[in-house]
């Protein structure tokens, strides 16, 4: 049974672990980004193509107009030349489509790690720690969001003291039933607290 997260992604409960291991966790995305990167690396490629060819068939139609014996030769060898240039042009805009994913799974995947601690936070979960992979991009976030939690955590502990005391003092003033209202209070912000 997959659920679907509100910032988009869908989490599996029973493989959590896998979902950082697929290169498109955040398919719009990452896949937006590589459209973006390919369709440029495409012009710089049709471009280049192009003034190589020109410059080719210039060159070719000079030197056919002063011996026309190896203009055909000529012709022949650029035709050739311009497809290996353009299945060269192909593989580079595979690489930069591979690699773009690639490097895109290092923000998507830290982006989607925070999101899902963010969802944790505000279902009221405050023990846990983000870790995010050595490769991520957004790794520098890891260590401040961790400090964040740890200050949220004692905040939560310090809550909790402050109002079990309020409770053992409204006790002692003539008031049991708010005392224990505060103490079941004080109680469930311990549990998120640990």
């Amino acid at each position: 049974m997959t659920t679907k997260t509100k910032y988009g992604g869908r989490v599996n409960p029973r493989r959590k672990r896998r979902i950082r291991r697929k290169y498109i966790v955040d398919r719009r995305r990452q896949l937006a980004a590589t459209v973006r990167v390919a369709a440029l690396v495409l012009f710089l490629l049709l471009a280049l193509n192009v003034v190589i060819a020109w410059q080719s068939h210039t060159a070719a139609t000079q030197i056919m107009s002063t011996d026309p014996d190896i203009g055909e030769r000529l012709h022949l060898a650029n035709q050739r030349n311009i497809a290996v240039l353009a299945g060269i042009s192909l593989v580079v805009l595979a690489m930069v489509v591979v690699r773009s994913i690639m490097l895109s799974h290092r923000t998507s995947g830290a982006v989607v790690k925070i999101a899902q601690s963010l969802e944790k936070i505000s279902e009221g979960n405050l023990e846990f720690e983000l870790r995010l992979r050595s490769e991520d991009s957004l790794r520098a976030v890891e260590d401040g969001f961790n400090e964040m939690m740890e200050v949220l955590r004692l905040q939560a502990k310090r809550d909790q003291r402050a109002m079990e005391k309020l409770a053992n003092d409204i006790e002692e003033h003539g008031s049991p039933v708010d005392a224990e209202m505060l103490r079941r209070l004080a109680a469930e912000r311990g549990k998120t607290s640990g």
